[in-house]
């Protein structure tokens, strides 16, 4: 059976990619080197990727020549979400990346929203957790029809990027207050901050984002956690899929 499904993989790499997938992962690259930008809005253009996979199938029939092999409709469902993991590990990989050039180049601090930290991938893989419980847990009821349900899982994807952007940009909106103010941000940051109590948006913030080493090391519980949430949402929803898949009348 593992055979089959690597089979099924080799297949969905080679006839799912579509020359607009490819665009959606330059641009998700493309996201991660402009200066002062939103970052979460790279890995938003692999969701664009994966949904175009399934898009791609109501104009080549793929689900109706797949399900003719002589394969088990898990096996179908077991390559697709391998597939679509690919691209989201990816997307993750590109960040990756992307941090390691901001290091070696005067990159600013983004202040548009969160600096690429090791809490970013937490937080990036909870927000993919949400986007495949609602897609991808969802589109095997009528895999010929993602465009309406990826509205709802595109807009779950911005209401998580808001709710995790909000601490950072009170943490930036204090230091232009600081800026503006005349103050000497090498003491008035720490000030301020101290002033707040642990939990105040502006602290969470400054946790978020900052670059440094030791900031990177007291981040990990955040990538910890975004590790559990994304493979504990990611064995629900194969399972959720795969019984809609054998429910579904082709």
């Amino acid at each position: 059976m593992k055979s089959q499904t690597l089979n099924l993989l080799k297949k969905e790499i080679k006839l799912g990619n579509s020359t607009q997938s490819i665009c959606w992962v330059i641009c998700c690259f493309g996201m991660f080197l402009i200066p002062s930008y939103p970052y979460y809005v790279g890995p938003f253009y692999i969701t664009l990727a994966i949904m175009m996979t399934f898009a791609l199938n109501q104009s080549s029939h793929d689900i109706l020549y797949t399900v003719l092999l002589p394969v088990r409709k898990i096996d179908t469902v077991k390559a697709r979400f391998l597939y679509c993991g690919m691209y989201e590990i990816l997307a993750l990989v590109l960040a990756l990346i992307g941090a390691l050039i901001h290091h070696i180049l005067p990159y600013p601090d983004n202040a548009a929203g969160i600096n690429i930290t090791v809490a970013f991938f937490g937080l990036q893989l909870i927000v993919f957790s949400a986007f495949n419980l609602i897609f991808l847990g969802n589109v095997y009821k009528n895999p010929l029809k993602p465009g309406v349900l990826f509205m709802f899982s595109a807009a779950a994807y911005l209401v998580l990027f808001f709710i995790f952007e909000f601490p950072v940009w009170n943490y930036w909106g204090m230091i232009s207050g600081l800026k503006k103010g005349g103050f000497d941000l090498s003491w008035a940051i720490s000030d301020a901050l101290l002033r707040r109590p642990w939990y105040s948006l502006e602290n969470i913030g400054h946790y978020l984002t900052s670059t440094d080493m030791e900031s990177q090391i007291h981040q990990l519980p955040v990538l910890g956690i975004g590790v559990v949430i994304f493979a504990l949402s990611w064995l629900l929803t194969f399972h959720r899929a795969a019984r809609q898949f054998e429910k579904y009348d082709i």
